[in-house]
């Protein structure tokens, strides 16, 4: 098939939009596009580089990735969108450039995440051998977000090299989860990295 002077062609033979238009109205099955965007779609960028202020994300529609190059302050958040069966197939990621400060969070209001992260200590912290830990997110948890604090071996991780990926699977308030931590403190837990209350609390 090659398209010339505004008609597909097929062979020797041209194809005009109300030929098209008419073979697709007679095909005998469905096609579902479901809430696909086909005219200029195109993986949404963040770069955030402000230390100040959270990031409100949840109006954003397709996949995401998100930048930090900032020492993100205390207390603040990115907000991502809420999983819902309309979004299926998404993917948001979130990758650290520097680390953040001393409390900061990523994640949701309702949805709810499913999956894990491990933790490497950094190679010039006095124990980086032997500084892995894991955290797993099961079905019942009801984590709503993931929490960093440096200077805790509980919530560790949120240097630069940390990548967080939250997968959309389309089932409503669900987020599969994968968090790769880099630590800046011996002998990290991870035990406070999921969290029950909202990123945005």
């Amino acid at each position: 098939m090659i398209i010339k002077g505004g008609f597909l062609t097929m062979g020797s033979k041209r194809i005009g939009l109300a030929r098209i238009e008419a073979m697709l109205e007679n095909l005998k099955r469905d096609i579902n596009w479901g809430s696909t965007t086909h005219s200029g779609y195109r993986r949404q960028f963040k770069y955030i580089t402000t230390a100040a202020g959270s990031h409100d994300y949840t109006g954003l529609d397709g996949d995401l990735l998100i930048m930090v190059n900032a020492a993100k302050a205390d207390g603040t958040y990115i907000l991502l969108p809420e999983a819902t069966t309309a979004n299926g197939g998404m993917h948001v990621r979130v990758a650290l450039g520097i680390a953040i400060a001393d409390d900061f969070a990523v994640g949701f209001v309702t949805s709810k995440i499913i999956g894990g992260a491990f933790a490497v200590g950094d190679t010039n912290e006095a124990n980086s051998p032997t500084d892995v830990a894991t955290a797993i997110a099961d079905v019942g948890d009801s984590f709503n977000s993931v929490r960093f604090n440096l200077d805790t071996v509980a919530a560790a991780g949120g240097t630069g090299g940390t990548v967080l990926d939250f997968y959309y699977p389309g089932v409503a308030d669900v987020i599969l989860y994968s968090g790769r931590l880099i630590s800046e403190i011996d002998d990290p837990t991870l035990t406070g990295h999921f969290s029950t209350t909202a990123a945005n609390a």
